[in-house]
């Protein structure tokens, strides 16, 4: 699994302005929305608005935490290196599993945006 999220975070390094730019934008649209825009589109869009600002903030960090090499044991290494680099291990999974629950989270409610989009375009 954290060879997976390496080899898409190294694809996914150079885009890192491109995320940060996009979530800038939902956020920037969520307060417009949120204080200027009319009731109707306020509530038809908000939710679009905080889907693409986390899904764009999660690819960016995805990006930033594992375009980087995994740590390699080496035969000779003490103990204390060793539990350094299970411990590295570790806390990599265990934010790759929490990346991969909040990016499927904010996939279920993208579909769900995408419903409403098409019920209210088509009946």
């Amino acid at each position: 699994m954290l060879a997976f999220y390496q080899r898409w975070g190294r694809r996914l390094y150079r885009l890192r302005p491109v995320f940060l730019l996009c979530c800038v934008a939902a956020v920037l649209a969520f307060f417009w929305l949120l204080f200027a825009a009319s009731p109707t589109e306020a509530q038809r869009w908000q939710l679009s608005c905080v889907v693409v600002g986390l899904s764009s903030l999660l690819l960016w960090l995805w990006a930033t935490v594992f375009h980087q090499p995994l740590p390699m044991l080496h035969s000779g290494a003490g103990f204390t290196f060793r539990l350094r680099v299970k411990l590295q291990y570790l806390l990599r999974y265990l934010l790759a599993l929490l990346i991969s629950v909040l990016l499927l989270a904010t996939l279920y409610l993208g579909l769900r945006v995408l419903k409403g989009i098409i019920a209210f375009l088509f009946f």
